[in-house]
């Protein structure tokens, strides 16, 4: 039996927004673990005080709970943890959904000098904001220190990425409006190991959100059966 620890993103909640992946690959015949990263799955708030580290410490405890064989899958945020541990770790392999090595927003990079002064980060707009609320479980807005957090995770990553010898999918969200083209190929030409893959689908961000989320669920759960062997 492999053991495949399942990442969530930033502001995302930590269940509803991993879609049909992890009933899929329960099903497929894996065991699942799907920690909460400390300030998600409760309220915006609850995000401020967190450090990155937390972040990566909690992924580490139940990757570490797993017993081997161990891969891991991380959407966004979840995917540089993901590599994180892959790099630490004798991983058995790595899946990244949309890394969020970059934001096409760049905006987001003043975050470190305006958190004081803009303290929350969040749509200007109520109406878009309602929709987004109607059709996404994830938080609507955040604190904008907690971006600050994220942002020095994403600077810490590349260096680990080289070290990562597993067998590596990373997967594109061909219309993804947070992380760019150029970023997740980036994290992919940073894995250091001969075996990795690439695949582009043509989804929103959220990938496990969108129509093709079990197509992309499937797809996942059929490499790792292949790897995993």
């Amino acid at each position: 039996m492999s053991n495949v620890l399942v990442l969530h993103g930033f502001t995302s909640h930590p269940t509803l927004t991993m879609g049909p992946l992890p009933e899929t690959l329960r099903k497929a015949g894996f065991t699942v673990a799907q920690p909460t990263l400390p300030g998600h799955g409760t309220r915006p708030e609850d995000l401020r005080g967190v450090r990155w580290l937390d972040w990566l410490q909690t992924a580490r405890e139940a990757y570490q709970a797993l017993p081997e064989p161990r891969a891991v899958v991380g959407l966004s945020m979840g995917g540089l943890l993901a590599g994180w541990l892959a790099a630490e770790h004798k991983t058995a392999a790595l899946v990244a959904l949309a890394p969020a090595l970059g934001f096409k927003n760049r905006l987001a990079y003043l975050a470190p000098l305006l958190h004081h002064v803009k303290p929350w980060a969040h749509s200007t707009d109520p109406a878009e904001e309602a929709r987004r609320r109607a059709r996404s479980p994830n938080y609507p807005n955040f604190p904008t220190v907690a971006l600050v957090q994220l942002i020095a995770l994403q600077r810490r990553v590349p260096e680990l990425l080289p070290r990562v010898r597993a067998p590596a999918l990373v997967l594109e969200a061909a219309h993804d409006d947070t992380v760019p083209e150029a970023a997740v190929r980036r994290y992919f030409a940073l894995i250091g190991g001969p075996h990795k893959g690439y695949r582009v689908y043509q989804s929103q961000h959220d990938m496990l959100l969108d129509p093709l989320a079990q197509q992309i669920s499937d797809d996942i759960a059929a490499w790792l059966k292949e790897k995993l062997v």
